[in-house]
């Protein structure tokens, strides 16, 4: 009985701690990109904590990305860069590019 009841406490803390991997290793990011207030189309984004597929922004100057990374990032747009934090919720960052800058909008 004993043997039992401590393979079952090892298989619920298992589990939790496969439910818990996996919800952290979900973190979304969206928002839109401007340049003078227009939205920037079709330009690849680069990010320094992710080597998957680079997203690329919409017609609409949207984009959206999912990566299994929590916490600070790097942004680039070309030559410009700007800081975003992947959350386990998701998070909206909209960016007007200012020279070398991306500043929240």
């Amino acid at each position: 009985m004993a043997r039992s009841l401590a393979m079952s406490v090892v298989i619920v803390i298992a589990g939790a701690l496969l439910t818990l991997a996996i919800d952290v290793g979900a973190a979304t990011i969206y928002g839109t990109i401007y340049r003078n207030n227009q939205p920037v189309q079709n330009t690849e984004l680069r990010f320094d904590c992710w080597n998957g597929p680079k997203p690329v922004t919409d017609n609409r100057g949207n984009y959206r990305l999912s990566v299994n990374h929590m916490g600070r990032c790097t942004l680039w747009i070309g030559t410009a860069s700007g800081v975003v934090i992947f959350y386990q919720d998701p998070t909206r960052y909209d960016f007007e590019i200012d020279g070398q800058q991306l500043r929240r909008r």
